[in-house]
């Protein structure tokens, strides 16, 4: 079992788990009150979120290089698409990491006793609705290699997951099943980590039969 990538597994899960620990952060409409005291509040598990969030990013690119390697050789994969695999994956994590900043900034002003109410706000606003570069990246990621796997002769993936690749990388950018969608990417990284991860060391697609071994 090869360990490149597994870094998709992984940085779901810190992902999940970030998010998670984030909680019921302040609406985007939230008073300058109402933001400073959920982050004075929630200091420690904001702190811990973030230092997660970081180290997903770092893993996204990770798997991202590697699914890259990976759709570049596809035979007649078109030769580029595997730029757009790796370009997603950079923003993506380029995403994450600036959604992590502002909220290192919100936790900073929170602590501030001078803090205005109209920063708070506006901070907390741009915060709440940033989230356009990571779901793009995530989507971008999703079809480069879904256009590159689906019609492939020989594919590192089978036809089903290459299919939900391209059908879930379309959902993402479509208002109201964007957020479902990148939910669903998620679970689609986790499975394409774990069947790469068993593919040969050769690269033979896994299940997929040479032709001198389908003519005997």
């Amino acid at each position: 079992m090869r360990i490149a990538p597994l870094t998709g597994l992984v940085a779901v899960v810190l992902t999940l788990v970030g998010f998670l620990l984030f909680g019921d952060t302040p609406d985007y409409d939230a008073t300058g009150a109402q933001v400073k005291a959920f982050y004075e509040d929630h200091e420690a598990q904001t702190g811990v979120s973030l230092y997660l969030l970081v180290l997903a990013s770092v893993f996204f690119v990770f798997f991202a290089a590697h699914l890259a390697r990976v759709v570049r050789d596809v035979p007649a994969s078109g030769g580029w698409l595997h730029r757009v695999v790796l370009g997603g994956g950079l923003l993506l994590a380029a995403g994450f990491l600036i959604g992590s900043t502002l909220i290192l900034a919100l936790v900073d002003l929170a602590d501030e006793p001078t803090a205005s109410d109209p920063a708070l706000q506006a901070l907390n606003a741009l915060n709440e609705n940033f989230f356009i570069p990571f779901v793009g990246g995530m989507g971008l990621m999703l079809l480069g290699t879904g256009l590159a796997t689906v019609r492939a002769a020989v594919s590192p993936l089978p036809r089903w997951l290459a299919w939900t690749a391209v059908v879930i990388g379309v959902l993402i950018f479509i208002p109201w099943v964007g957020f479902f969608a990148f939910m669903a990417a998620g679970l689609w990284v986790i499975v394409t980590s774990l069947l790469l991860s068993r593919r040969p060391q050769d690269g033979t697609p896994t299940g997929t039969e040479t032709a001198g071994t389908a003519r005997r």
